[in-house]
């Protein structure tokens, strides 16, 4: 084989790998965001060797509101944990306790760095014009440093300075709003939260009862309480 004639052959298992490789980019109108969304979603928690995976329904109301529900295998409700604002509670449904407080008493390390990171996963931020490829260094408006990686005008990935760090995949248009369905987050403590959306609805009215816990009945603890768990 001739040396002009292996270097057709290369040229043409790059541009056929190229191909495979290469997807449509997102129809979407720019400047579109998700404001509200509903949605069915998978949520799955490892560290290690340990692991765990549970089914559930998310509500969110930007920029600092969400309810997600987390039920047992046969369909009822196991855990909510609800955030508005800068609180937090964390309600365990099947033994009619709850722990309310503030995000920022989370601890950092275990569970609690989950829902510590909740709302900077979620809250994108307004998009950013004329940036279609590459990075940006950043603040965000709740004083967060971020290092943001953008395809076709989209977000793929954000880290923060302690190296945690969050990937949207899946994107997927709804009436032209633009939507990550697969969103990972890593842990500088090596954590991993994966959360897969299905069958969303975006920007559709939310009624504020919608973030409110009914705490009726229930015994109330603070945070504190919850970080002394083992």
């Amino acid at each position: 084989m001739t040396k002009l004639l292996k270097s057709l052959l290369l040229l043409m298992v790059f541009a056929l790998l190229t191909a495979c490789a290469t997807t449509q980019p997102l129809n979407y109108n720019p400047g579109a965001r998700v404001d509200t969304l509903s949605a069915l979603v998978s949520v799955s928690v490892s560290k290690g060797e340990q692991g765990l995976s549970a089914s559930g329904y998310l509500l969110y109301k930007r920029p600092d509101q969400m309810h997600l529900v987390i039920l047992t295998p046969f369909g009822t409700t196991f855990m909510e944990v609800f955030l508005v604002g800068d609180k937090i509670t964390i309600v365990e449904t099947t033994k009619s306790i709850a722990y309310s407080g503030f995000i920022a008493d989370l601890p950092e390390k275990g569970a609690g760095e989950i829902w510590r990171n909740a709302r900077w996963m979620m809250d994108l931020d307004e998009p950013v014009k004329g940036v279609q490829y590459g990075t940006l260094e950043r603040t965000t408006k709740t004083g967060i440093q971020e290092i943001v990686v953008f395809r076709n005008g989209l977000i793929t990935s954000r880290r923060m300075k302690n190296g945690n760090e969050v990937t949207y995949d899946d994107y997927t248009a709804l009436n032209g709003v633009p939507l990550a369905t697969e969103i990972i987050m890593h842990s500088f403590s090596e954590g991993r939260f994966r959360l897969k959306i299905s069958e969303p609805e975006v920007n559709g009215e939310l009624s504020a009862e919608a973030f409110s816990p009914k705490l009726d009945g229930f015994i109330s603890y603070p945070l504190a309480a919850l970080q002394a768990k083992p």
